[in-house]
């Protein structure tokens, strides 16, 4: 599995989330898994170019080019912002 420079936190989220889905996968599914984890934690690389100042602008400003730029489904690609937008938001918010 591929890591990239993401906080420890956010890769043992990911991890668990991706291998709580399948349950002893194929080797076709383990490839599929590995390529989605790879462009979503990209995903989440590429949300935090933006500097919103609201979630909603965030959306509004990068959902379309993010659904053109990677091949996530919609839910992944919400996680993504929605993953992105905690890290950078104050806390106590």
């Amino acid at each position: 599995m591929t890591y990239y420079k993401v906080s420890t936190q956010m890769q043992s989220i990911v991890q668990l989330t991706v291998i709580g889905k399948v349950f002893n996968p194929n080797k076709g599914k383990v490839l599929s898994l590995n390529r989605d984890l790879d462009q979503y934690i990209n995903c989440i690389r590429w949300y935090l170019s933006f500097e919103p100042t609201s979630k909603q602008k965030l959306h509004k400003d990068a959902y379309h080019k993010a659904k053109e730029r990677f091949e996530l489904k919609t839910a992944l690609l919400q996680s993504a912002r929605t993953k992105q937008w905690k890290s950078i938001r104050p806390s106590g918010r």
